[in-house]
């Protein structure tokens, strides 16, 4: 009498591969979304760190503009003026150069 009995050995061997396969791909997977997560991370500090950095220019430059338009302010102006002794010219002559 003939006893058959099924390769046990193959289908085992085929299990170990597909589990070996699928904890392969989960540490894969997990280092993967590790390395994602500390890029999210490093990318949100340096945003967070780029908008302090733009605050303080944007107040760098509102005081810059306040400086401008107090040196420009025409009532300091004449007072300037009338400190040097210059005198407003009723009616100016201009004098046009030509270029030929």
């Amino acid at each position: 009498m003939t006893i058959l009995r099924p390769n046990d050995k193959r289908k085992e061997s085929a299990w170990k591969a597909a589990i070996f396969l699928a904890g392969g791909l989960l540490i894969g997977a997990i280092t993967f979304c590790g390395c994602i997560y500390s890029k999210i991370v490093s990318l949100k500090h340096e945003i967070s760190s780029l908008k302090n950095s733009t605050e303080t220019e944007l107040t760098a430059n509102a005081e810059l503009k306040n400086t401008l338009f107090k040196i420009t302010d025409p009532q300091a102006l004449e007072t300037i003026a009338e400190e040097k002794g210059l005198v407003l010219d009723k009616n100016p002559q201009w004098v046009f150069a030509s270029l030929q």
